[in-house]
């Protein structure tokens, strides 16, 4: 007869099984990796609920089922991790820092990205002297990377001295958009 532990344990993993085959049936349609992501399921399930019953009814061959989940779960997760790491599905699970994503061009500095932060995150028309106040930069460096970033779109001048961020801009702090593209649109030299 099981001990109420190992009942228990199928109990857990059969309602994790459960669980997991809804999943499965939830992410149906997504194809780029699904090969992959039915063995990760697959070693999954193994555990939840082939590891109980193997100590149930034959506990002779419970490592070898453990064994054999993992290796499951680790040619699931191995393949899309290791071979395309750079697609954006993937990066978007595993990369939790925007500017990890970001493309930013040669003509780029950092405080470029310190800047266009900084519109992100205010949701507001700037001045030169006010970012600079809370990035730590002179006015005049400000001046500048504005004007370079103005040039390619980035941000955009809403009158003499007044500045906010465009739709590019935010395409960029998403890591939607390689710089190097597009030329300075009003004739502005890129530094």
């Amino acid at each position: 007869m099981a001990g109420p532990l190992a009942l228990y344990n199928l109990a857990v993993g059969l309602l994790s099984g459960a669980g997991l085959v809804y999943l499965a049936y939830s992410q149906r349609f997504v194809v780029g990796y699904r090969r992959f992501f039915y063995l990760l399921i697959a070693g999954l399930l193994a555990f939840a609920i082939g590891g109980p019953l193997a100590d149930l009814y034959a506990p002779a061959v419970s490592h070898a089922v453990h064994g054999l989940a993992a290796l499951l779960v680790i040619l699931g997760l191995y393949d899309p991790v290791h071979n395309d790491l750079r697609k954006d599905e993937w990066a978007r699970l595993l990369v939790r820092e925007p500017s990890e994503l970001r493309h930013p061009g040669e003509w780029m500095v950092p405080m470029d990205d310190e800047i266009l932060e900084l519109f992100h995150s205010a949701h507001l028309v700037l001045t030169p002297a006010i970012i600079a106040y809370n990035i730590d930069h002179s006015r005049e460096e400000v001046n500048r990377r504005l004007t370079s970033l103005r040039g390619r779109g980035l941000v955009d001048r809403v009158e003499r001295g007044k500045y906010r961020i465009t739709q590019l801009g935010e395409e960029y702090l998403r890591g939607e958009l390689a710089t190097e593209g597009p030329e300075p649109t009003d004739g502005t030299p890129a530094h």
